[in-house]
């Protein structure tokens, strides 16, 4: 696991064991006083670049059913909404979320 940190947030990405393509992002966060502008969208760009320039071929997360919020910075990042289902431990909904990691991006930011 490598957890990668800034000024207004941080978030982990982790290889899914005996899949080296796929990788699991988690502990997304961004600082509760540096909400609503826009940081967690630049926040999830840099995640998207990350997982890029680790090579990962596919990566997933999960949001709670009700985290409106995070679930537009998902789509507006080009994430795809994969199922969702009742999470047994908090009787919520939890979604489960995909993204075909674009190598390009990393081309990009080597350029």
């Amino acid at each position: 696991m490598t957890r990668y940190a800034y000024p207004y947030g941080s978030f982990c990405v982790e290889q899914i064991p005996n899949q080296p393509q796929v990788a699991h992002c988690h502990s997304f966060f961004v600082r509760a006083d540096q909400r609503g502008q826009g940081l967690g969208k630049r926040l999830k760009q840099e995640q998207c670049r990350v997982l890029a320039a680790m090579g990962f071929d596919f990566a997933t997360c999960t949001t709670a059913g009700d985290n409106v919020r995070q679930h537009r910075v998902l789509v507006s990042c080009g994430w795809q909404r994969l199922t969702e289902f009742v999470n047994s431990n908090t009787g919520g909904t939890t979604v489960m979320w995909g993204w075909t990691v674009q190598r390009d991006m990393a081309m990009r930011e080597a350029a």
